[in-house]
């Protein structure tokens, strides 16, 4: 056979397989491999005289096979060998020659005389490795997926049953501790791309298998938080079930399951697997050895352990049915909702799932109230509790500011709403859902729009769905509300508190509220645009529609005073401070406006440029504190104008002013600050006193710098995706072709166009995004600007400031009724349960929607303590029922409870 430029002829093909180990041809034989083209260094050609002396030379070393020659000779004849036996299919053989080649060339290419060819060498024999790594990878890829291809899909799941580590409990054992699912931990390598796919794959949860009818489904979601969040939150979930044995029964604990989903493998954080590690929820040794060579989506850990309730480790809490779910990739919070809900929910179907962040910490009824809600009417399909802020620090004015916003934001807006019937949004962070509201049927329902961003590309979302969808909680309760041919309606649950970490610093509330003000701009959008399907696809009433069409007229206008806020808040500062100083103090008027309107001008630049970051943090921290201070003089000068009697006059001469009564005055002033005042009142929220004035100090930092940086980012969609990784733990790897040479050469130079396309794809939807982004962010500031112009030019400060103070008094006004409302429902609703109690009718309205078995423990116990004791080996009990007898009727009975409806 003969090669063009260059060629191996043998006359036996099977001589290579009598050959040597190192694969050469002996030099003696008929094998001659000659390299005829012409180069500039054919070391190789005839004749061997014109080249140098350590060219012509065959070196062998001691202990080397004679025919192991180390020449250029002999390393380009490898080279043809592989060659042909990669064509031939030979890929084995093919990368044990292209291996020895390159050694062959390392070695002479080290005896080299000439640099320039040396360096050549050198880079050929990497060629020559890096090709012999290729092939192997591509072997064992393609026969790692004929072995899985060939196993049924249950036979693909690893499994490892563990005993669990008991030095946890520094030599106590639990109450529970005898079961296997005490006892043993089970992991499972997930290899399922598609969590719709998780069941169908043959993938089961243990609880399934256990045949235990899960009521309510809990799922945490974390990223890289420390174990102590985790153990937080898990401690408050405990609480709740001691809680929920004593209201629904000994075994409650078994209808509960707990799922911790965490957003990548290496972004876990070492403290939270130490913790798991010791409840006997996670094995680092166990994941690693089972999930060799299987291309892992998800590590999955269960096993039902329980809290210590105290130091000394002579009590526990309940059991939870833990699941551990950690990813191995990092795709954000939604991703980790995605497997919760098409993967585990839809295989347990439980009645209702809860959502917590980690580090929320639930009270220890909140969990209960939630589900009691739902239970109590069955029109509710998703309720809110109240997220409070963990031991406020009213020292720094951020925290401070966030601890009042948040009280503010619960007592009037989610009460308003609650009482209207749609809250505009459940967060993420601690609410529940009854699962049948939000199924998918047929592919279509309220689940599947909440992940639509994670199953649509970026180029097809578009900047405004895109922008949209950072806040999909709000899309999936607009959803909710108007699922065709339902009627369900959301309930805020005002005793249902959880508490939460939040933001400390400025950069950080920046980067938080960039995220959370530019998904509710463009959902509220939505669904003020898609209200039309309330009346035409929702089974609502007829007057629950025109209640909830008021609520949209009111949103609507909402909208559109947030759109000029930041001239309304800057023509308030400008009327008031020009009462004061325009004619005694001209040019202190001038000063101060001008730098407050070259800090606005800085802040769309920084905003523009820059991340929030410590280098910009010093300009952001002196922004908001003059900002600030004017907002506290003009507070200031206005209650002096209040209490002083001081009438409203324009010294501008030109422009004609309005009356303003003594009366409109004080009913202002009562309405802006008295009705906040009096909502947190009626709700016994007395702490708002204590935040009150940071809040005011921080209100333009909300408004300008928070609002102008949300905007200036509208292109930025890295809303919970915290850096997709590439890297795989014991992945399989991907095929790369059959081994013929012309097809990898194709098939990577598909591959090659393809990452070519999809960069250009990516500048291309990058460029489309920032234009939208600049475009809005223009017409922003802009119609700010002219509505400004149009106010300070046309209108007079006693005009302008009459009419803000009848907006802000129309709103908060209904905001109070609402808060009002909502309390008083609240009360009638108490009262209406006592006073049944009291009659002798079914006293326990709640107990009446439960299932026959639960009522009948409710009967049973009528004469008894509801008290938890301990027995003298150490075993918890509850009514009437030992929790560690697992075989009693009463068990068996809870295990076949139907769903409460």
């Amino acid at each position: 056979m003969e090669q063009d430029g260059g060629g191996y002829v043998s006359s036996n093909a099977e001589e290579y397989d009598a050959a040597p180990s190192s694969g050469l041809p002996t030099p003696d034989g008929p094998d001659v491999w000659r390299d005829t083209r012409p180069t500039s260094h054919s070391y190789v050609d005839e004749p061997h005289a014109n080249q140098p002396i350590e060219r012509q030379l065959s070196y062998r070393q001691p202990g080397l096979n004679p025919a192991a020659e180390e020449t250029y000779e002999a390393a380009f004849r490898l080279i043809q060998l592989a060659a042909d036996a990669e064509r031939s299919g030979s890929p084995l053989q093919a990368i044990q020659l292209y291996t020895d080649a390159g050694d062959v060339l390392i070695k002479v290419g080290k005896r080299e005389p000439d640099p320039l060819l040396k360096q050549g060498i050198r880079q050929k024999a990497n060629e020559i490795m890096k090709r012999a790594e290729e092939l192997d990878e591509w072997y064992y890829s393609v026969q790692e997926s004929a072995r899985k291809a060939a196993l049924p899909p249950q036979l693909q799941i690893q499994r490892t049953q563990v005993p669990r580590v008991q030095e946890a409990w520094q030599g106590r054992k639990p109450t529970l501790s005898q079961a296997p699912e005490f006892t043993h931990m089970r992991y499972t390598a997930v290899s399922t791309k598609d969590p719709v796919k998780f069941s169908d794959d043959g993938f089961q949860l243990r609880v399934e298998e256990a045949g235990k009818k899960i009521r309510v489904f809990i799922t945490i979601t974390m990223y890289n938080e420390e174990g102590s969040e985790l153990q937080g939150t898990l401690k408050g979930i405990a609480r709740n079930l001691e809680f929920m044995a004593e209201q629904w029964g000994d075994r409650a604990w078994e209808s509960v399951a707990v799922a911790v989903v965490s957003d990548g493998r290496t972004k876990a954080s070492a403290s939270c697997l130490d913790f798991l590690a010791g409840l006997g929820a996670f094995d680092e040794e166990i994941m690693t050895v089972t999930s060799m060579g299987v291309d892992v989506q998800l590590h999955l850990f269960e096993a039902t352990v329980q809290l210590v309730r105290d130091d000394n480790f002579e009590s526990f809490y309940p059991p939870i049915q833990l699941i551990y779910a950690l990813k191995e990739n990092n795709a954000g919070k939604l991703n980790s909702h995605l497997w919760f809900f098409n993967a585990f929910s839809e295989q347990l179907l439980p009645t209702y799932t809860v959502l917590v962040d980690v580090g929320t910490i639930p009270g220890p009824t909140s969990i209960f109230k939630l589900i009691r809600s739902m239970d109590r009417n069955p029109q509710i399909g998703g309720v809110a509790g109240e997220i409070a802020v963990d031991h406020p620090n009213y020292f720094n004015p951020v925290i401070a500011a966030q601890h009042f916003e948040y009280k503010i934001s619960n007592i009037m807006d989610k009460s308003l709403e609650s009482v209207l019937g749609f809250i505009s949004v459940l967060p993420g962070a601690f609410s529940a859902y009854r699962y049948e509201a939000i199924r998918a049927e047929k592919g279509v329902g309220p689940l599947p729009e909440y992940f639509k961003s994670l199953t649509t590309s970026t180029r097809d979302l578009g900047p405004f769905k895109g922008n949209m969808y950072l806040a999909e909680d709000r899309i999936l309760c607009f959803e909710l509300l108007a699922r065709r041919g339902r009627n369900w309606t959301m309930h805020y649950v005002k005793d249902a508190i959880a508490r939460t970490d939040v933001p400390e610093t400025l950069v950080d509330l920046i980067k938080q509220r960039r995220r959370w003000l530019n998904g509710s701009f463009f959902a509220g959008l939505f669904a003020i645009s898609n209200f039309s399907r309330v009346w035409k696809e929702s089974g609502h009433s007829l007057s629950r529609k025109i209640v909830l069409t008021l609520q949209f007229i009111y949103l609507s206008v909402q909208n559109v005073l947030s759109w000029f806020l930041l001239s309304n808040l800057f023509l308030t500062f400008y009327y008031v401070l020009t009462l004061t100083l325009y004619s005694k103090y001209p040019a202190l008027l001038a000063i101060v406006l001008g730098i407050y309107l070259a800090i606005v001008g800085g802040i769309v630049v920084f905003a523009l440029g820059n991340r929030p970051e410590k280098r910009t943090a010093a300009f952001y921290s002196f922004s908001y504190v003059f900002m600030g201070l004017v907002m506290l003089v003009v507070s200031v000068i206005s209650i002096y104008g209040l209490v002083a009697d001081v009438s409203v006059t324009d010294p501008r001469d030109d422009l004609a002013s309005c009356s303003v009564s003594n009366f409109e005055l004080v009913g202002g002033v009562v309405t802006a600050i008295g009705l906040v005042f009096a909502s947190a009142f009626i709700h016994g929220e007395f702490s708002v006193l204590l935040s009150t004035l940071q809040y005011y100090f921080m209100l333009p930092t909300f408004v300008n710098i928070l609002g102008i940086y949300a905007y200036s980012n509208l292109h930025d969609l890295s809303w919970g995706t915290k850096g997709l990784e590439t890297a795989g733990h014991g992945a399989a790897k991907v095929a790369q072709g059959n081994g013929n040479l012309k097809e990898i050469v194709a098939q990577q130079k598909r591959i090659e166009a393809e990452k070519q396309r999809a960069a250009q794809e990516k500048e291309d939807v990058d460029n489309s995004f920032r234009a939208f982004r600049s475009s809005l962010l223009l017409f922003w500031l802009v119609t700010n600007a002219v509505w400004m112009y149009c106010m300070t030019y046309f209108v007079s400060s006693s005009c302008y400031l009459k009419f803000i103070s009848y907006v802000v008094a129309v709103f908060n006004v209904v905001r109070f009724f609402g808060s009002a409302v909502f309390l008083c429902f609240r009360i009638a609703r108490r009262l209406g349960t006592c006073g049944a109690s009291r009659s002798g009718k079914s006293g326990r309205n709640y107990q009446a929607h439960l299932p026959a078995e639960w009522q009948a423990h409710y009967k049973r116990s009528s004469n008894a303590t509801t008290e938890t004791t301990t027995t003298g080996n150490g075993q918890q009990t509850y009514v009437g029922l030992n929790i560690s007898d697992l075989s009693s009727p009463a068990a068996t009975n809870y295990r076949n409870m139907e769903e409460v409806r």
